[in-house]
């Protein structure tokens, strides 16, 4: 009966509600993505995928990469690796991220409102709180390593790299999970979570000439039991078709390492633990593996400067008459970024 009442207050809230909520207006031609700068030689760049409370397997993954000193010179996140990839970036410590996630609770990060769920069911205020609470820079520039954080433009149907700019909106829009969360105004687009499009941007890490790409994939193992209602078969179909989204877009990785997990809603903290260590061994069995490939790099020298890299939003093809056009260019290297 709860259930029911539930229900159909939520249904009269999105009937009733117009005049409460904020309309979003994306501009017709949204200003260019800001440029950033990036080492002259990616030798290694770790793309961290999305999968909601699943994040937690990111942190075991780091944990061992700084255990077999895997240097990371660029991290790509989408979703709950955009959030984990920039605490890691603001502070290369993997215990002290640790400690602060292991008593963050997901509710903590959503707000309700059946008043004001025109877009969305939460609101943003409560994740731009605790983001700003949890990372001490607030740009891409202040960072320690490099980042990119990747959303989806939800009126073009882009998906959009952002290195450089306001931190906390960036990571808050890969994170705005559709329906979920309102979407996220930023640069003049109105932006969702990156999964939608590329839950693993290991394309976006090739593009920028990455020489060793290591990928985690957080999709999750099917349950072995059948659908038995209607909500089974829509759940249980929308994970097979996360588990082929993500196949297709870790193609191209070097090493791709996927943690086993199963049956792990988005937001269910109980399991933190077994997530976090799933993590851990996944990785634990790609150390070898990444220490051979780094080995076998062409020895170059250390990067000696750094390049202005300008990119544009990725379009589908079906918009392309032709191949479609260069998302990233290069400037000439610089030895002092300030220059």
């Amino acid at each position: 009966m709860n259930v029911i009442r539930s229900l159909a207050l939520l249904f009269v809230a999105l009937v009733f509600h117009g005049c409460c909520t904020h309309y979003y207006m994306p501009q017709e031609i949204p200003e260019p993505l800001p440029p950033f700068f990036l080492p002259e030689r990616i030798k290694v760049a770790l793309v961290l995928g999305s999968g909601g409370v699943r994040g937690m397997a990111h942190i075991g993954v780091l944990e061992e990469l700084e255990a077999a000193n895997i240097p990371i010179d660029l991290i790509i996140g989408c979703s709950a690796g955009s959030m984990v990839g920039a605490l890691y970036a603001d502070n290369p410590c993997i215990e002290e991220i640790k400690n602060a996630v292991w008593h963050v609770r997901s509710s903590s990060m959503l707000n309700f409102s059946l008043w004001r769920c025109r877009y969305g069911l939460s609101q943003d205020i409560s994740m731009k709180t605790a983001l700003k609470h949890a990372l001490s820079a607030q740009t891409f520039e202040e960072l320690k390593i490099p980042l990119i954080v990747v959303t989806t433009d939800l009126y073009s149907g882009e998906l959009v790299p952002i290195g450089a700019g306001d931190l906390v909106k960036a990571v808050q829009a890969s994170c705005s999970i559709p329906f979920v969360f309102v979407p996220c105004e930023h640069m003049g687009r109105i932006l969702v979570d990156g999964g939608t499009i590329n839950p693993v941007p290991v394309k976006i890490a090739k593009d920028l000439g990455a020489e060793l790409i290591i990928a985690v994939d957080l999709s999750e193992l099917l349950q072995q039991n059948f659908p038995s209602n209607l909500f089974q078969i829509v759940s249980r179909s929308a994970e097979i078709a996360f588990i082929w989204q993500n196949d297709a877009c870790t193609q191209g990785a070097d090493v791709v390492i996927r943690p086993k997990t199963c049956a792990i809603g988005t937001f269910n903290d109980s399991m933190k633990c077994q997530i976090y260590q799933a993590g851990k061994e996944a990785a634990r069995a790609s150390i070898g593996r990444i220490k051979e490939l780094l080995a076998n790099l062409e020895d170059r020298g250390e990067s000696k400067g750094v390049r202005l890299v300008h990119v544009n939003a990725y379009t589908p093809q079906i918009y392309h008459e032709k191949d479609p056009p260069t998302n990233v260019h290069f400037s000439e290297v610089y030895t002092n970024p300030q220059e």
